[in-house]
């Protein structure tokens, strides 16, 4: 029995390790196929991406490394015909390959790489488990004040979901709060709820919710108290925008017990020297 060509097909804005990686990880893949111009532009979000070298440039550069027979770029008519001839394709896990697979060749022998190379709309919605420092099970001070706090965040009126958050500093809170909208914490009741309009994950900076952990940094920094060294508590692990706002704020320690990393917060957090912590306690009933 003839054993199929496998190929790559894969669209290469820019090249750096994770690239050279995937390449290593198919050795035995004989082509490289590189999306061509007029297709990327058809997708707006590649139209806007201003790293995006011209494809020759990024095909040359390949070629150079001498680790496929060959190095293509496809149009969209060689796209129709890879319908006919039925490849065996391995694509990175992105949003537009699963779009072009759906369109020009849905019948085909195709492998989706999770492998990250680039961030796409699929990855930027993505729940991402934390890989937190460390995780707290015996520590009854802090499942204490994660008790506490899923208390406090009883007390926000936002019906998509309560967070409650606290600063520590010695063992003595400073400040407490939990989610809720401005300017007033019921309007959302009143003039209905943007996030309503959009699917969850979707344009999450829409809203108007005032995070919990956004008002403890806008309350300490109005009460002039420094947040240099404090441990921050919140009964879920932040989103992105929060997330920075704890990195840059002097917080050292970031204690939660439910949720999802999404996009880069664990990244910037840790890259800050913030200490994550895992606090495992029995979930509210």
């Amino acid at each position: 029995m003839e054993k199929k060509e496998i190929s790559i097909l894969a669209y290469i804005p820019v090249l750096h390790e994770g690239y050279r990686r995937f390449f290593e990880k198919h050795k035995d893949a004989k082509k490289l196929f590189l999306l061509g111009t007029d297709v990327t532009q058809t997708f707006r979000q590649l139209a806007k991406d201003i790293r995006a070298l011209p494809p020759e440039l990024i095909a040359d550069s390949i070629r150079a490394w001498k680790i496929f027979d060959s190095v293509e770029i496809v149009d969209a008519k060689a796209l129709e015909g890879f319908a006919g001839r039925k490849p065996t394709l391995i694509m990175p896990d992105e949003d537009i390959m699963h779009e072009l697979q759906e369109k020009y060749f849905p019948k085909a022998g195709v492998s989706f790489d999770s492998i990250f190379l680039r961030w796409d709309k699929h990855k930027s919605f993505e729940n991402k488990p934390v890989e937190a420092d460390q995780k707290i099970s015996g520590e009854e001070f802090d499942k204490k004040i994660i008790t506490l706090l899923r208390k406090e965040a009883d007390k926000s009126p936002d019906f998509w979901r309560q967070i409650g958050a606290a600063v520590f500093r010695d063992g003595k809170a400073i400040l407490t709060a939990y989610n809720a909208a401005v300017p007033d914490q019921y309007m959302p009741y009143i003039e209905g709820d943007p996030r309503s309009d959009f699917h969850k994950g979707v344009n999450v900076e829409l809203s108007t919710s005032f995070h919990a952990e956004a008002r403890l940094i806008a309350e300490a920094a109005q009460k002039g108290i420094c947040l240099e060294g404090v441990e921050m508590y919140a009964t879920t692990f932040p989103c992105p925008p929060c997330a920075k706002l704890i990195a840059y704020s002097g917080v050292k320690k970031l204690y939660y017990a439910d949720g999802y990393g999404v996009l880069d917060g664990e990244r910037i957090l840790k890259d800050r020297g913030v200490e994550i912590i895992f606090v495992e306690t029995k979930p509210a009933n």
